[in-house]
């Protein structure tokens, strides 16, 4: 063979292995939750009863539950599962963050590969953190969990955060040790 052709096939055979390694990864069905909510606990809770989001912090977590979705679907990394015929069963276990793991059972009725959750833990009425956990349903195992600060409790801060986490966090590719 000539030198020529085999460096046709050498990069035949690379692009192949690049190609089929792409196609794993983007076969990856992944369930995304709807994004909960902690509150700090405070005596008053006790007297008043537990409170939920305001009707801006509920539209917000709808909006960051819609963008974490775009953006992952976009990144052709994963699959995004439809759970829509699960709302009933995800709405009683909620908050999710205390169901004991119950998000690996509910994803696994929508033939998922990966369940992601995510909470905002609300510090403050200005410091926010929202944390993203992924889990392996088959395996039920932890294989991704990211976090990031929020500073702002606002439409613009909330999106920069979760845009953020995606990013640099989500899609972010490993790098070698």
């Amino acid at each position: 063979m000539t030198r020529s052709r085999v460096a046709a096939w050498l990069a035949v055979a690379m692009v192949t292995s690049v190609a089929l390694s792409g196609a794993a990864a983007a076969g990856q069905k992944l369930a995304i939750f709807p994004i909960d909510m902690s509150f700090p606990r405070s005596e008053d809770d006790f007297f008043l009863g537990t409170r939920g989001p305001s009707p801006d912090e509920q539209r917000r977590l709808d909006q960051a539950h819609a963008e974490l979705q775009k953006l992952l679907a976009a990144s052709g990394r994963y699959e995004i599962v439809d759970i829509t015929p699960l709302s009933s069963e995800i709405t009683a276990a909620q908050p999710i963050y205390n169901c004991n793991g119950c998000e690996v059972d509910i994803a696994a009725k929508s033939k998922a590969d990966l369940v992601m959750t995510g909470v905002i833990d609300k510090i403050s009425e200005t410091h926010l953190s929202l944390t993203v956990a992924i889990v392996d349903i088959a395996k039920s195992k932890l294989v991704s969990n990211s976090s990031v600060l929020i500073q702002g409790n606002t439409d613009e801060a909330w999106m920069h955060g979760v845009r953020w986490l995606t990013k640099n966090r989500l899609l972010a590719e490993e790098k070698p040790r």
